[in-house]
């Protein structure tokens, strides 16, 4: 049994940081109980493991922590860099405490389907419930810490970040010859600038990469993050280069980046970033993302559509009121009708030990789109799977967006990225890591200065910012 105590800064709803000492008590083996200014505050089971924090990053999804549906107070911090009290080494934490991560014997249906990141039931550390990486010690899922011994310490604290990035060049897998544009060149728009330079360098594959950016330091920047080419949008407007890409990473966060991505991509626009407003009378692009749900054309080859290296076949498929169903859907099991006929579908007989959703979804407008997202709005769950798709199949109707759909190109987006692969990378090239170290992390400060950091970190010239914690 272990015990150890810590003060650490709690963040609020208040958009403010309060002193709170906190108490993990427990193993491995047996569980933890957290206990925070003498109260219980969390329990866990078995598969936790105690760690140090060395270094952690704050992230746009810091700085927005008080907008998400997630408890509060809690220790923030989930870009993390520790090492192990009795062994020294260094390691990188993946952010999701699933079943998966945890090493449970009996998974659940979303850890065994392979969508750990997707797990209903899932903490995620400095996020949601589990104490993070601000706080001098973590409690980190023992599947989850991922050797970075080879990587230098600041380099480390990028790993999280940019295996997010990385995670949208290996689901938008640029093809030989690809001409590839990434719109905003700001944190995120940078690392995948990063990602897809180290990508090619490893896989030989020839593409080239042009950054949208906004002034002449923008551009400079993101031609030293690895772009081969970069264009001014404060002086070039975005029909001038219609349909010029064939591939299109949007890193804005913003409308009207999303509405120029269509305007330029041939192929495909990859949607990584979003803002919550309506586009074009879809509500649901925020959710679209965080289910790494793809918009795609209705056509054989969509019918058939799964995630590289995913090992299935769609079966189930929910065809909205609206579309109409054909023979290319022939052998499969469609159900037509109501959202609420089809949600009450999911907790029956036929979707018995399997994962409670469709495979498919088949739309004819922005509201059955929306609708098969968010069927029900108290709650989270979609019709369609997580990593599954939407088809397409009807009229634009003068929306550039069902116009984008309905011309043959597709909307994909991805969330949480593979740590292993992100190390790797970033150890096989090791000029794109000093580069993307460099020019990234712009600041740095103590643990006991992180409220002031946190308010720097606000600022759009900070690119990165570390919390670094007394060894």
């Amino acid at each position: 049994m272990t015990r150890i105590a810590f003060e650490a800064f709690d963040y609020t709803r208040d958009d403010a940081f309060v002193r709170s000492r906190y108490e993990f008590e427990g193993s491995r083996e047996e569980g933890w109980t957290i206990i925070r200014n003498g109260e219980k505050n969390l329990s866990l089971g078995p598969g936790h493991r105690l760690l140090r924090t060395l270094i952690c990053g704050i992230c746009s999804t810091d700085i927005a922590r008080r907008f998400l549906p997630f408890p509060l107070p809690q220790v923030l911090g989930h870009e993390v860099v520790a090492t192990d009290p009795d062994s020294g080494g260094r390691y990188v934490v993946e952010i999701n405490d699933t079943c998966e991560a945890r090493g449970d014997a009996h998974p659940d249906l979303f850890c065994a389907a392979g969508l750990p990141t997707h797990c209903p039931d899932r903490m995620v550390l400095g996020i949601d419930r589990l104490p993070g990486g601000f706080g001098p010690y973590i409690l980190a899922p023992v599947n989850a810490v991922i050797p970075a011994d080879n990587l230098p310490p600041r380099t480390a604290a990028l790993v999280e970040p940019f295996a997010a990035a990385l995670h949208a060049v290996n689901t938008s897998r640029p093809q030989e010859g690809d001409r590839i544009a990434v719109i905003g060149t700001g944190r995120l728009g940078s690392l995948i600038i990063a990602a897809l330079a180290a990508w090619r360098r490893s896989s030989g594959t020839a593409c080239s990469v042009t950054a949208l950016a906004l002034g002449a330091w923008r551009m400079d920047h993101a031609r030293k993050m690895g772009a081969d080419d970069a264009v001014d949008m404060e002086q070039v407007r975005p029909e001038s280069l219609k349909n010029n890409f064939d591939l299109v990473f949007e890193a804005t966060g913003s409308p009207g980046g999303l509405e120029s991505a269509l305007v330029m991509a041939r192929r495909e626009v990859h949607l990584k970033s979003t803002h919550g407003q309506p586009f074009y009378g879809m509500k649901h692009m925020t959710e679209l993302v965080v289910d790494e749900l793809s918009l795609l054309p209705y056509s054989k080859e969509s019918l058939e559509y799964t995630w590289e290296h995913e090992n299935r076949t769609n079966e189930k498929v929910y065809c909205a009121p609206g579309a109409v169903q054909d023979a290319g859907t022939a052998g499969m099991d469609c159900f037509s009708g109501s959202s609420t006929e089809a949600a009450a579908l999911l907790g029956g007989s036929g979707f018995r030990n399997r994962l409670p959703r469709f495979d498919l979804g088949i739309a004819s407008s922005v509201e059955e789109i929306d609708v098969i997202i968010r069927p029900d709005a108290g709650n989270e769950n979609s019709l369609v799977r997580p990593r599954g798709g939407i088809l397409y199949r009807g009229r634009d109707g003068g929306n550039p967006l069902l116009n984008f759909l309905a011309s043959g190109r597709r909307i994909r987006t991805s969330r949480c990225g593979d740590f292993h692969r992100a190390v790797d990378l970033l150890a096989e090239n090791p000029a794109v890591a000093e580069i993307m170290t460099a020019r990234l992390i712009t600041h740095e400060a103590g643990e006991a200065d992180l409220p002031g950091a946190y308010r720097k970190a606000k600022d759009s010239d900070m690119l990165k910012i570390l919390i670094r914690h007394d060894s």
